[in-house]
């Protein structure tokens, strides 16, 4: 399945939607858009959903950390609301009241860092005399400075089995965004499964959690288990009923996969080992008739109306002149230029159509199809579209199109011929 989207028009309420929406889009990560939204939640709903998703961690006797920040109060208040959960039977804070109105560009800000250091690795070493953990929370009233020295500390001490601060196979650390200053919280989780737990089975987990008058807020989760997708479902049901909000699970990121070394496959399978009816099936049915063409055109001087519907004019007159087939048919234009401060063409034919969409500034759209015989033509009609003009192909996509669920041109396609994989 797929979709094409065309640029819209200036002068429409809906142009700067349209805009960002034209072309194709990146799935990079670094280059998502940011959602907007607008964080709202209480206390309540944010400790009780905590309390709730720990039950990801097999267990009834779990032990928790919470990372508080410099509201020791609140903090407070959040862990009594933890330690009520049914499989906690110990909750300890961790803090640095050093970092109190704390700096990054203050003259003592790396002895502050290295004195929050040293404080958390002795809570730690003192708490772990009596077990690892297996949850963290880092807690609302928690920074991104005292969460990176955390963060430090479990990357040093997990790179010896000696030093471990989380139990392995059955952890989870957490987190909310509750606030567009939070969210700073999702890079540190990723960050922290991309140290910490690398491999397989770890997970990385975005759920959002609202109701239409007073929760709109993110939990975020990293953890090491096998089946995230089927219990984080079953979760998020104790989760909203506890809590009365609805939930959405709108990220789930797994680890990598764990090395084998020498790794040989207990049984190899090779193309004859699969099953080939299906796709045979599918290729047999197709029925390629002609082709589409998607073209995004730029410009580096500002158009008009008379200039592009001068280009499609020109475009389809030389197409006359050199194809038999074309030449024999009347080609009619329709333009609509009433909607915005752009431009529609239309122009049809008995053997095809094309679709030529002005923005109002320098971009241009043409969508062509043409059945069987004048795909050869598509090419020689963008050439002299764009002549005269300093318009430059931007984007380019074609498609074969007919019925059968087609995927092959016709000119590659014979009905006749059985395809090599077959």
């Amino acid at each position: 399945a797929f979709r094409i989207i065309a640029g819209g028009m200036f002068g429409k309420s809906t142009w700067k939607d349209d805009e960002k929406r034209r072309g194709p889009s990146s799935t990079k990560e670094c280059q998502v858009a940011k959602d907007v939204v607008a964080y709202k939640a209480n206390e309540f709903s944010i400790n009780t959903a905590v309390g709730e998703i720990t039950k990801l961690v097999d267990g009834d006797e779990l032990k928790a950390a919470v990372l508080c920040g410099d509201d020791m109060e609140t903090c407070e208040s959040n862990i009594n609301v933890l330690q009520e959960t049914e499989n906690i039977i110990q909750v300890v804070s961790l803090s640095c009241p050093m970092m109190k109105d704390f700096n990054e560009f203050g003259k003592g800000a790396k002895d502050t860092m290295n004195s929050c250091m040293d404080h958390l690795v002795q809570e730690l070493n003192i708490s772990l005399k009596d077990g690892l953990f297996n949850v963290v929370v880092i807690d609302p009233t928690a920074n991104k400075f005292i969460a990176s020295v955390l963060l430090r500390i479990i990357k040093l001490k997990s790179k010896s089995e000696k030093n471990q601060v989380l139990e392995k196979d059955k952890f989870i650390i957490l987190s909310a965004v509750a606030d567009e200053s939070d969210e700073w919280r999702m890079n540190f989780l990723k960050v922290f499964k991309e140290k910490i737990f690398l491999h397989d089975p770890a997970v990385y987990a975005e759920v959002i959690l609202y109701d239409i008058a007073n929760d709109y807020f993110k939990l975020l989760l990293v953890s090491e288990n096998d089946d995230i997708v089927s219990e984080l479902k079953t979760v998020m049901e104790f989760v909203e009923r506890s809590t009365g909000l609805k939930s959405d699970v709108q990220l789930i990121n797994g680890g990598l996969w764990t090395m084998q070394n020498d790794f040989v496959a207990s049984h190899p399978f090779s193309p004859d080992d699969y099953d080939k009816t299906s796709p045979l099936e599918q290729w047999k049915s197709q029925h390629p008739l002609g082709l589409q063409v998607i073209a995004q055109l730029e410009s580096k001087n500002l158009l008009s109306k008379d200039a592009v519907r001068h280009s499609l004019d020109k475009a389809i007159a030389f197409l006359h002149e050199s194809s038999p087939v074309w030449g024999s048919q009347k080609t009619k234009i329709q333009q609509c230029d009433d909607v915005g401060d752009g431009l529609v063409l239309v122009a049809t034919w008995l053997e095809g159509t094309i679709i030529v969409l002005w923005d109002g500034r320098e971009h241009v759209d043409v969508n062509m199809f043409a059945y069987d015989g004048l795909e050869s033509q598509v090419e020689h009609f963008q050439k002299r579209f764009q002549m005269g003009t300093s318009l430059s192909t931007v984007l380019y996509d074609e498609h074969p199109r007919g019925f059968g669920r087609v995927v092959s041109y016709k000119h590659d396609f014979d009905p006749e011929v059985e395809p090599h994989w077959a």
